[in-house]
């Protein structure tokens, strides 16, 4: 992970994270599911990590989760696919903002959910 400012992938053909709720019910683990565009090779070295919205470097995550490699891909075609955050490891109930981010193992945000 860099500790430089936080770069992020354009949008088009990002990662887009899939039914994101605007709250979760707390003391409950978390089920994140995203979607990887056609093309993308996976690395058991990318992760999914829960920031603060206001979070300027990849550093400054909150807690994270090393992304799923699925054991076969079609190439040309999308992978869905899902990691969970247990609960214990979850920011506390507030007013905090907080989103997923899609990191790959060169430290770039390749894509991140609404608050």
């Amino acid at each position: 992970m860099e500790e430089s400012p936080l770069s992020r992938a354009p949008s088009r053909g990002g990662v887009n994270f899939l039914n994101v709720a605007r709250t979760y019910i707390p003391n409950t683990k978390v089920e994140c599911h995203y979607t990887l565009p056609p093309g993308t090779m996976p690395s058991a070295s990318d992760w999914i990590g829960i920031f603060k919205v206001e979070a300027a470097c990849v550093r400054d995550y909150h807690t994270f989760v090393w992304s799923s490699v699925p054991e076969s891909t079609t190439d040309g075609s999308p992978i869905h696919t899902s990691v969970q955050f247990q609960a214990s490891y979850l920011p506390k109930p507030g007013a905090q903002l907080y989103q997923f981010r899609y990191v790959n193992r060169q430290g770039q945000v390749c894509g991140q959910s609404p608050p």
